[in-house]
C-alpha cells in the first residue's frame, strides 16, 4: 500500500482546482453567467415555490415559519422535514437574493459531495490522485446529479461520506474531536429531512468501519454509539417535530403497495453503470428517447434519471472487487443488498422490509440505489490505486475490457448510422467508444507519462466523461420564464392575501400534463393560496387529504354541489380549462384561438357566522348531509358527532370581521347577537397546534367539515384570537442547541488534548 502514502507532485492541487472549475463551468455556465435557473421536475413543481416562502413567512410571522397558509388551506411548515428549514443551506435564502440562493442550493452540494468523498477516501488510505478520482466520480456522477431535482436527498447524500470518514476515525482511535465531527455530520444528514438516506447511513457506516483495517474495540464501539446519538440530537430540530408531523399524515398508518412500490428499479438498469442512456434518454420531448413508460409502470421516467458513475469508475470498481474480494467484502455485501432492495416489487426483499417499524411509510425503492452507488465509488478509488498506479501487469485486464467497450461503441455507431430509426442514439454510441478508447490510450501510455501525469490524465478523462453525460441532468431556463406568473392568474395578484384558488385544471387527467399550467403549489411563489390540491409529497395533514377525497366523491355524485362546496371552503377563484379544449399534436387548442385556461371569480369569506350546525358521524354521513343541504352548504358548519355537546344548535346570527392576519396569528372581531351562542366557521385547516381564545380566555377550537376550524362564541362583542405554536419544534430546537454546544465543547477538549 505504499502508493497510498506517496506525496503528490506540486501540480496535483492545481490540477484538482482546474478540474473542479471545469466541471462548474461545463455543467453550470448558464446558471452562473447567463441568467438562467434550474427547472427540472420537482424543482419547478414544488421546491421553488416552497423555498420562495421561507423568508416571507419568517418576516410575516415575526419568527419561525411554523405555519404555511398557502398550501392546502394551511399546513405546518417548519415541522415538515421536506422544507429543510434548519439545514445550513436554507441560510442562503436569508443571505442572498432568492434566485442566487436557489441556484447555489443546487450547485454547492455537488462540490461538497466531491470534497466529502475525497476526505473519506483519504481516511481509507487511498492515494491523493485516487481520492480525487473518487471525489469527481461521486460529486458529478449520475446519482448525485440526478438528485439536484430532489433536494432533501441531495443535501443528505452530499455530506454522507463525511459521516463515514468520522466513523472510521472514531473506530480507529476514539477522541473527543472525532466524536464531535461524527455528531455534527450525522446532524447535517438528519437536518436534511430525508428518512431513506438516514436509514441507510448506519449501514454504510458499518461497511466503512468493517472494511477498515482497524477494528473497533469496546471503547470504539461505545464512542461510535455516542457520536450517533449526539448527532441525532443535533438533528432533533428536524427529527422531533418531523416525527410528530408524520404521525398526522397518511404515512402514519403505512402506505399501500401501489404507492410504496412506485419507482421500483428494473433489474436491467444495472447496465446504466457502464453506459449512460443505454436504456433511453432523459429528454421527454421525444418519446422515442424515453424509457420510463415500459420499465416503470405508471411512470414516465425513472426516479433517478441516471446512475452512471463514469465508464472507467465502473470498470475500476468491479476490478477492485475481483482483485481484493476479502478487503472490500463489506462494501460488496452492502452493494448487493442495496441493489436487491432497489428492485422493489421485482424482488421479495423490499416487501419483507416494509413490515419493519418505520419502513411502512417509505416509498420509492429506487432510493436505495445509494447503497450500491457509494460502495462502487469507494471501490473505484481502490481500483485506481491498484491498477492505474500499480504495476503494469495489473492494467492488462482493464485494458482488454476498455478495448471491448471501445469496439462495441464503434460497431454500435456504425449500425446506428445505417438505421435512421435509431440514429437518435448515435451520440451515445460515439461517446461510449471515445471514452473507452481514450482511457485505453492513456493507460497504454503509462510508462511514458509517469505516475503523476498518468493519474491526472485518468482523472481528467473521467471528468470529461461525466461532463458529457451529466449536462442533460441539470437543465436550465431563463429566470423570467419560471418567475413570471401566467397571464390568466394576474387578476388575482392585486390582493393575493384575500384570494384562495382552486386549480381545477390540475385535476384533469387528459389535459393537465402540459407546461405553463402553474399547478399547485406553484402559485404560492406569487402569494396565491390554494386549496383541495394534490398532496405533492404525502406530507399534508391526513384530514386535508380526507376532505379532498370527500369533495370529489360528492361532486362525482352530484356536480351541482361543486360551487357551494368551494364557497364553503373560502374559494374565491377557480382555474379551469375552457369548454372544447383538446390536444392537437403537442399543443392545446381552444375554440376561437383563446387561451386554454380561464379564471372564474367568486366571493367567499375567510371566516363567517354559520347559520346552521349539522352533526355528522363519519364520511358517509357527511356526504349524505351535503346532498341534503345542496345550496345551503356555504352557510353550514358540520361538526363531528363526538363533539356535539360542545355546540348549540341552532347558532345565533353574528357579524365576523377579520381584524388582522399573520401566518401564525389571526384576530377576529365577533358581534354575536344572541340569544344563543354563535358559531364562527374559519376556512383554515384544523391542527392541534392552533389555540383559540375569546377575550383572552381559552376556547375550544373544533374541527369542522372534515378539515376546517370553528369556535363557538357567546352573546356580545368579542375578540377571537387564534395562535399557532408547536411544542415539539421548541423541544427539538432546545435539544439541537444543547447538542451543538456539546459538540463544540468536545472539539475544544479534543484540541486541548492534542496540544
Amino acid at each position: 500500500m505504499g502508493h497510498s502514502r506517496t506525496r503528490p507532485g506540486p501540480c496535483l492541487p492545481l490540477a484538482a482546482g482546474l478540474l473542479l472549475l471545469g466541471m462548474a463551468l461545463g455543467l453550470f455556465w448558464r446558471a452562473l453567467f447567463a441568467g438562467e435557473t434550474f427547472i427540472e421536475r420537482d424543482l419547478t413543481t414544488y421546491y421553488r415555490a416552497a423555498k420562495s416562502l421561507v423568508v416571507p413567512l419568517v418576516r410575516a410571522s415575526g419568527g419561525l415559519p411554523l405555519w404555511n397558509p398557502f398550501f392546502g388551506s394551511g399546513q405546518p411548515f417548519a415541522a415538515n422535514p421536506e422544507h429543510e428549514i434548519f439545514h445550513p443551506a436554507t441560510a442562503l435564502l436569508f443571505l442572498l437574493p432568492f434566485e442566487w440562493a436557489f441556484r447555489l442550493q443546487i450547485i454547492l452540494p455537488l462540490f461538497v459531495g466531491a470534497g466529502a468523498m475525497f476526505v473519506l477516501l483519504r481516511t481509507l488510505r487511498r492515494s491523493r490522485p485516487g481520492a480525487l478520482f473518487g471525489g469527481l466520480t461521486w460529486g458529478f456522477g449520475g446519482y448525485l446529479l440526478s438528485t439536484t431535482n430532489l433536494l432533501p436527498i441531495l443535501f443528505a447524500a452530499s455530506v454522507l461520506p463525511l459521516v463515514l470518514s468520522f466513523a472510521v476515525h472514531v473506530a480507529r482511535k476514539p477522541g473527543a474531536a472525532s466524536i464531535a465531527g461524527l455528531a455534527l455530520t450525522v446532524g447535517l444528514v438528519c437536518l436534511a429531512g430525508e428518512p431513506s438516506t438516514l436509514m441507510m447511513m448506519p449501514i454504510l457506516g458499518g461497511a466503512a468501519v468493517l472494511a477498515d483495517r482497524a477494528r473497533p474495540d469496546r471503547r470504539g464501539t461505545t464512542a461510535l454509539a455516542a457520536g450517533l446519538i449526539l448527532g441525532i440530537c443535533v438533528g432533533a430540530a428536524t427529527l422531533l417535530p418531523g416525527a410528530h408531523h408524520a404521525g398526522k399524515t397518511i404515512r402514519a398508518t403505512g402506505l399501500p403497495d401501489s404507492a410504496a412500490n412506485e419507482w421500483s428499479m428494473p433489474p436491467v438498469r444495472i447496465l446504466d453503470l457502464v453506459a449512460p442512456n443505454v436504456l433511453g434518454h432523459v429528454d421527454r420531448s421525444d418519446e422515442k428517447r424515453y424509457w420510463g413508460g415500459s420499465l416503470y409502470p405508471g411512470k414516465h421516467f425513472a426516479f433517478f434519471y441516471s446512475l452512471y458513475p463514469g465508464l472507467l469508475a465502473s470498470v475500476l470498481g468491479v476490478a477492485a472487487w475481483i482483485r481484493r474480494r476479502r478487503a472490500l467484502a463489506p462494501w460488496l455485501v452492502v452493494a448487493c443488498v442495496g441493489y436487491l432492495v432497489a428492485l422493489g416489487e421485482h424482488f421479495p426483499l423490499w416487501g419483507l422490509l416494509r413490515r419493519l417499524p418505520l419502513m411502512a411509510g417509505l416509498r420509492y425503492p429506487e432510493k436505495f440505489a445509494l447503497l450500491f452507488i457509494l460502495p462502487l465509488t469507494v471501490a473505484s478509488a481502490h481500483g485506481f490505486d491498484q491498477i492505474i498506479l500499480g504495476p503494469g501487469r495489473a492494467r492488462r485486464p482493464v485494458m482488454r475490457v476498455l478495448l471491448g467497450f471501445g469496439l462495441a461503441g464503434a460497431v454500435l455507431a456504425g449500425i446506428l448510422c445505417r438505421d435512421a430509426g435509431l440514429r437518435i442514439a448515435l451520440p451515445d454510441a460515439i461517446r461510449l467508444g471515445c471514452a473507452a478508447l481514450a482511457s485505453l490510450a492513456v493507460i497504454r501510455l503509462a510508462p511514458r507519462l509517469g505516475r503523476t501525469r498518468l493519474a491526472l490524465s485518468v482523472c481528467a478523462l473521467g471528468a470529461l466523461d461525466l461532463l458529457a453525460a451529466g449536462q442533460q441532468l441539470v437543465k436550465t431556463a431563463p429566470i423570467a420564464a419560471v418567475k413570471t406568473p401566467p397571464v390568466v392568474l394576474r387578476p388575482l395578484l392585486a390582493q393575493p392575501a384575500d384570494e384562495r384558488l382552486f386549480h381545477l385544471a390540475a385535476w384533469d387527467p387528459d389535459l393537465s400534463i402540459v407546461g405553463g399550467l402553474a399547478a399547485p403549489p406553484v402559485p404560492a411563489q406569487w402569494g396565491l393560496a390554494t386549496t383541495l390540491e394534490v398532496d405533492f409529497d404525502m406530507t399534508f395533514l391526513r384530514w386535508t387529504n380526507q376532505a379532498t377525497d370527500l369533495f370529489w366523491d360528492a361532486v362525482r355524485a352530484d356536480q351541482s354541489l361543486a360551487q357551494p362546496l368551494l364557497r364553503r371552503r373560502g374559494v374565491t377563484a377557480v382555474l379551469k380549462f375552457r369548454d372544447g379544449v383538446r390536444w392537437e399534436g403537442k399543443h392545446l387548442w381552444a375554440p376561437g384561438g383563446a387561451t386554454p385556461l380561464e379564471l372564474l371569480r367568486t366571493s367567499a369569506p375567510f371566516a363567517f357566522a354559520a347559520a346552521r350546525i349539522e352533526i355528522v358521524d363519519g364520511d358517509s354521513a357527511w356526504l349524505a348531509t351535503m346532498r341534503r343541504l345542496g345550496q345551503k352548504i356555504p352557510e353550514t358548519a358540520c361538526v363531528d358527532s363526538t363533539e356535539h355537546l360542545l355546540v348549540s344548535d341552532p347558532p345565533s346570527p353574528a357579524t365576523v370581521t377579520v381584524a388582522r392576519r399573520t401566518p401564525t396569528r389571526i384576530w377576529l372581531d365577533v358581534d354575536a347577537r344572541g340569544p344563543t351562542p354563535s358559531f364562527v366557521a374559519i376556512n383554515q385547516t384544523w391542527d392541534d397546534g392552533w389555540r383559540a381564545t375569546v377575550d383572552d380566555a381559552p376556547a375550544r377550537l373544533l374541527r369542522t367539515d372534515i378539515s376546517l376550524s370553528g369556535v363557538q362564541i357567546p352573546l356580545g362583542r368579542h375578540r377571537l384570537e387564534l395562535s399557532y405554536r408547536d411544542p415539539w419544534l421548541e423541544a427539538g430546537l432546545a435539544a439541537s442547541l444543547f447538542a451543538v454546544l456539546a459538540c463544540v465543547a468536545l472539539a475544544f477538549i479534543g484540541r486541548r488534548a492534542r496540544a
